[in-house]
């Protein structure tokens, strides 16, 4: 036994070592904790080969172990949950703690101190958690379910609860990931964070987080045991993230069936009027779901499932700019200001918002510039009319302003007001199955789904759309799978073997994807075939009215596959416990994001501005009208496909170097 206890502490060394020299980050994922302890008898001296056993409440499953020479003991890994825990030794009465709760990444200490008497016997002591975790100098903080179901989340998503954590902010309003609640912790960006579902990777990875969020799923509420957001000096087998560490993991079946239906309801009809709205805007919000586990075989086969649905339908407001309908048929007069300093090429004075047509223009010797504009027309009293003729109007131009929809407001800086509605959907759900094939072999096999499709309204209805990248048809489909098996070689030796996938597709299309809208108007080199998804406007801009068209970088669509495999063994070795694992995660990345798909063309007022007073006369819808643009790109680039492999080990040793020294490394 001691040749092979020095070999495996050489095995040990020589594995630290290797992952010293190779500077590897570790990545492996755990959603255990461990139960520690020591037993000693009525005087303090320690009781050596005791029998513990930790029971499962919920299963019946049962771990265990035997004190060593200093009356020491550790059990890991440990689901966590509800245990009952029951220590004998020969010629002492027996000791049981009942309800000890372990939590994540926890190493919960349970010390006992066993009176003379016959094995027998049985004294039950009160189990309380200590003040302080000494044994671990880990810093997060523990959300349970009790603490998720009964704390006020805004859609029930957990990730809410983050900011319970020391060291966490929100990201900034405005961020990508704001919806998905992404926050940072000590200073890191919410990029960095590490996102755990039952030790498998959770990430989202797509470069410009167009899902939002930082994770790929987040169960309900409901069917979340507990999560940890872990922000400083965690183990090494959670070494991944420069930020945060949010471990979470699903609830499993017991012996007992248990189970769920809920329903939330919000509408504008409970909500008050804001003072200054003069009417409620629509909103109604539906929030539904159900859980329920049990067993299939009393003490060897569990389930568990969940599902939620939301239904979310928001009336939004929103302000643009649009043509007059004097301006559509050419007539900017209504722009017309004062006087300047300079002539026109006719030697007529100038006025601000005066239209020229700059195709016309010429040198002049008199003028500050060295050039002279020629107006449009002039009326009978000489004064310019600040008409484009019909016969200068370009017919594109034409039947393009006439998408836009005709004013309906007068306020300062828009003349257009919507009330259009936000459809924002999701269904989501997990089933879970624990199996029990022996003392010395559990397994669990999980799937997670999550799909959302929203339909986010652009400025205008119809064909001017008008929306920007955050506006279109979008879909987000997250699916994240685990399998895990567990083998006790002896109380001192555990394996785990995990196997994880994780997958993100997200979409946002313009509207009018599907229909060739350029074709249909006569906008000239707009490439569109059946199913392109190219079709709707390209982007036209203008510097005195809201964007007509779709916007540029969509249709956008990336993929993440994630696929984890991981080993990690516990031996545990007189107050040492080591934990040695490894970790294989190839990534594969798809994206497709051209820039400019349908083009995007610019109108300010240069091209019908006063040649001899630049800035005081023209105007973008006038160039546009006019035929003359300001520039245009059309870039139909796409498709980046890559793949990463990342390869890592880990080595953690927890050593209890005496009853107040723990040492973590």
């Amino acid at each position: 036994m001691g040749f092979v206890s020095r070999l495996t502490d050489r095995t040990v060394l020589r594995t630290a070592a290797l992952a010293l020299a190779f500077g590897l980050m570790a990545f492996a994922q755990r959603d255990t904790g461990a139960i520690v302890g020591t037993i000693l008898d009525s005087s303090g001296a320690s009781i050596p080969n005791a029998q513990i056993k930790a029971e499962d409440i919920a299963t019946n499953f049962t771990y265990t172990a035997v004190s060593d020479a200093r009356g020491e003991y550790v059990i890991s890994p440990v689901r966590v949950g509800t245990y009952r825990i029951t220590v004998s030794a020969q010629g002492f009465q027996s000791e049981v703690a009942e309800s000890v709760t372990l939590e994540i990444q926890q190493r919960a200490r349970m010390d006992f101190t066993l009176h003379p008497g016959d094995v027998m016997q049985t004294m039950e002591v009160t189990a309380a958690a200590p003040v302080l975790e000494t044994d671990n100098s880990e810093r997060g903080q523990v959300v349970t379910s009790q603490y998720m179901q009964g704390l006020p989340l805004n859609g029930r998503n957990a990730v809410q609860l983050a900011q319970l954590t020391a060291g966490v902010v929100f990201s900034e309003p405005g961020a990508r990931d704001e919806s998905g609640y992404g926050f940072s912790a000590n200073g890191a960006r919410s990029l960095e964070n590490n996102f755990l579902l039952d030790g498998i990777d959770n990430n989202s990875n797509l470069p410009d987080l167009l899902n939002e969020a930082n994770y790929v799923v987040m169960p309900s509420v409901d069917a979340l045991q507990e999560f940890k957001v872990q922000t400083n000096t965690y183990s090494a087998e959670l070494g991944r993230a420069n930020g945060a560490v949010v471990n979470a993991t699903l609830k499993s079946g017991t012996n007992a069936f248990h189970g769920v239906v809920y329903e939330f309801l919000r509408n504008d009809k409970l909500d008050a009027r804001n003072f200054y709205d003069p009417a409620r805007p629509p909103y109604k919000q539906n929030q539904f779901g159900g859980t329920l586990g049990g067993r299939i075989i009393r003490d060897r086969l569990f389930f568990f499932g969940d599902y939620e649905g939301l239904r979310v339908r928001q009336g939004l407001t929103q302000t643009s700019q649009v043509p007059t309908a004097a301006q559509r048929t050419g007539d900017f007069s209504a722009q017309l200001g004062a006087a300047t300093s300079v002539l026109d090429c006719n030697g007529m004075p100038t006025y601000q918002g005066e239209l020229f047509d700059t195709r016309l223009t010429q040198a002049s010797a008199s003028s500050p510039t060295g050039y002279c504009g020629v107006p449009f027309g002039y009326n009978a009293n000489g004064l310019p009319t600040d008409v484009i003729p019909l016969s200068r109007q370009d017919p594109l131009a034409q039947k393009l302003l006439a998408l836009y929809p005709l004013p309906n407001a007068v306020a300062n800086g828009y003349n257009y007001v919507s009330n259009p509605i936000l459809a924002q959907d999701r269904n989501q759900g997990d089933v879970r199955i624990d199996q029990v094939f022996s003392n010395k072999d559990t397994a669990f096999y999980r799937f997670s789904m999550s799909r959302s499709p929203s339909t986010i309204p652009g400025s205008f209805p119809g064909l001017a759309d008008g929306g920007g990248f955050f506006s279109g048809v979008q879909q987000f489909n997250g699916y994240n799978g685990a399998a895990s098996e567990t083998h006790v070689f002896s109380p001192t030796r555990v394996n785990e073997l995990r196997l994880g996938y994780n997958r993100l597709r997200a979409s946002r299309f313009q509207f009018n994807y599907n229909t060739n809208v350029s074709g249909q108007i006569g906008f000239p080199g707009v490439p569109y075939s059946q199913g392109s998804d190219n079709g709707g406007l390209p982007q036209l801009t203008f510097s005195d009215a809201s964007t007509l068209g779709s916007p540029t970088y969509l249709p956008s669509l990336e993929i993440q596959n994630t696929y984890s495999y991981s080993d990690t063994l516990t031996l545990i070795r007189g107050g040492q416990t080591w934990k040695i694992g490894g970790e294989f995660r190839p990534e594969e990345f798809t994206i497709y994001q051209p820039a400019d798909p349908r083009g995007a063309m610019g109108f300010g007022p240069v091209f019908t501005d006063n040649a001899a007073a630049p800035g005081t006369g023209g105007s973008g819808l006038a160039s546009f009208l006019a035929g003359q643009t300001d520039g245009g790109t059309i870039n139909n680039l796409h498709n980046v496909d890559y793949t990463r492999k990342n390869y890592s080990i880990f080595v953690q040793n927890d050593w209890r170097v005496s009853k107040r020294l723990t040492v973590n490394l």
